[in-house]
């Protein structure tokens, strides 16, 4: 398979970075200039979506396979939405190559279980699911609208989400093999990898509710969270000055 990677920066941390579900690595053209000029950035377009080919079976173990021989080794990950999943699949699978973890708006759990609550009703993903196959460019306008629900700053999201996912041509099955990821349960991962980690909350988001923040500590309590008290989905687009501060925060606390 062919996997489309950009790099910015010639100086710095190594960051590695992926976009969420139906999108691609554009959705962090906003951050790109505030960030190149003190790290070395690596894009991902995550496999099936964006200019990356489809693999021939999708899964987290599968694209964290994919990925890891195109980035830099010993770089931190930050993952957003279903990035955040492939990140922390790969903070697991090959600690060597993932030196710490940032989880934006990133559930290890999307779908609801039993014993997760806190996660995207399973009626509400499967209608997603068979939208899709019905009607796919509504599908995604429809989730575009709904990761910006709430949000302070929601006009200006919900354009950069339908530009990005106009650049991004993503085909169907791709789209709808990505999607199948967000049902899979990634909360062995996170109890696996022991990387530090920061978790970057909206207060607003539709699709990760709030109490994640209480039920992931069940899982490991020396996760660095932060709450975006007027975000939903897209809280390093809400507020990017504090979203920059924090991530420069976090790393140097790395690094140190």
């Amino acid at each position: 398979m062919t996997l489309h990677v950009e790099h910015y920066g010639k100086t710095g941390p190594q960051l590695v970075l992926l976009h969420g579900w139906g999108l691609s690595s554009a959705i962090w053209q906003t951050l790109i200039e505030a960030l190149a000029p003190h790290y070395r950035l690596t894009l991902v377009d995550l496999p099936g979506l964006g200019r990356s080919s489809e693999l021939a079976e999708t899964s987290l173990v599968s694209m964290v396979d994919a990925i890891v021989a195109e980035v830099p080794q010993g770089a931190i990950w930050i993952g957003w939405s279903l990035g955040g999943s492939v990140a922390l699949a790969a903070a697991a699978a090959a600690p060597e190559r993932v030196r710490a973890l940032v989880m934006i708006a990133s559930n290890p759990c999307f779908v609801q279980r039993d014993n997760w609550p806190c996660a995207m009703p399973a009626t509400t993903f499967d209608a997603f699911v068979g939208g899709l196959s019905d009607d796919p460019g509504k599908t995604l306008n429809r989730f575009a609208l709904l990761q910006t629900q709430g949000s302070a700053s929601a006009r200006q999201e919900l354009r950069l989400l339908k530009r990005v996912i106009a650049e991004s041509d993503a085909k169907p099955s791709g789209l709808s093999a990505t999607l199948e990821l967000l049902r899979e349960d990634a909360r062995a991962y996170l109890q696996r990898a022991s990387q530090p980690t920061l978790l970057v909350l909206g207060e607003r988001d539709p699709l990760v509710p709030m109490a994640v923040a209480e039920h992931i500590t069940g899982l490991r309590d020396d996760l660095v969270i932060r709450r975006y008290a007027t975000a939903a989905h897209l809280p390093f687009v809400n507020d990017p000055e504090r979203f920059l501060a924090d991530l420069d925060g976090f790393v140097a606390g790395v690094l140190s």
